[in-house]
């Protein structure tokens, strides 16, 4: 086994979710069969060039779900490496998708410190139990001048309270999310809206669906998702070479 897979093989319990829909699900497709998510492959391919990744870079996507992203990657020489916690979808990828492909979760994973060239993450971190833990997790396993490209659900209308964030699946301003992944040692260098991508997909998912609940799991948490106005974007992040300064430093405007 090698120095990538050193620390575990995989770990077989799924990481618990603030949605109780199937936001962030792996198993969410089209009329088709087809892997359903914000932004689809143009999202997917936004994120890989503006990271930089090339052949032969080390990139884990973490949820990797039915491994739509993990051969985007593959067909472009890029060793990548299909992570998720669910043995469901990832049943799915090995049937379709050449590659290595592990189950564990997104805030424990099997590789040694500063051994990827990058991470993805396409709605993950936002569905993730505790995302500060999550992004030191990503910041570990990045080797100095490492990426993150990330894509997820942000609150344009921050909830006002603990309880209404909660209600929301904790999902943060752009501000909030931004200063996250600072905390974590990593550099934002981008950060971007994407909300059309996610209107459009959410027009999709009804259609498919039937309605919302099905995507937040109840009538009272589509009321607060849509009071805190979710938003979509896309942001890059690099391990710098040196630890980030710890100067306070305004977030990236959108």
């Amino acid at each position: 086994m090698d120095r990538l897979h050193a620390r575990a093989s995989s770990v077989s319990a799924s990481s618990p979710s603030a949605c109780a829909g199937l936001f962030g699900s792996g198993l969410v497709c089209d009329g088709e069969g087809e892997p359903l998510g914000p932004g689809g492959c143009a999202v997917t391919e936004e994120l890989v060039n503006g990271a930089g990744f090339a052949a032969g870079d080390r990139v884990a996507d973490i949820g990797c779900g039915q491994g739509r992203s993990v051969a985007f990657m593959a067909a472009r020489g890029i060793s990548a490496f299909g992570i998720d916690a669910d043995p469901g979808p990832l049943r799915v990828a090995r049937d379709r998708v050449p590659g290595v492909l592990v189950q564990a979760r997104g805030n424990a994973l099997p590789f040694c410190d500063g051994a990827l060239d990058g991470v993805l993450s396409e709605c993950v971190l936002s569905v993730m139990p505790d995302q500060a833990a999550t992004l030191a997790e990503w910041a570990r396993v990045l080797r100095p001048g490492g990426r993150l490209a990330l894509a997820d659900v942000y609150a344009r209308n921050p909830a006002p309270d603990a309880t209404a964030c909660a209600r929301a699946g904790g999902i943060r301003s752009a501000t909030q999310l931004q200063s996250l992944v600072a905390a974590a040692g990593l550099v934002v260098t981008r950060f971007e809206d994407r909300s059309d991508r996610l209107r459009d997909w959410v027009g999709r998912f009804i259609f498919q669906y039937g309605s919302l609940e099905a995507l937040w799991g109840d009538a009272a948490t589509v009321r607060a998702m849509r009071a805190v106005a979710p938003g979509y974007c896309v942001a890059i992040a690099v391990r710098p070479a040196r630890p980030a300064p710890t100067a306070t430093q305004a977030p990236a405007a959108i």
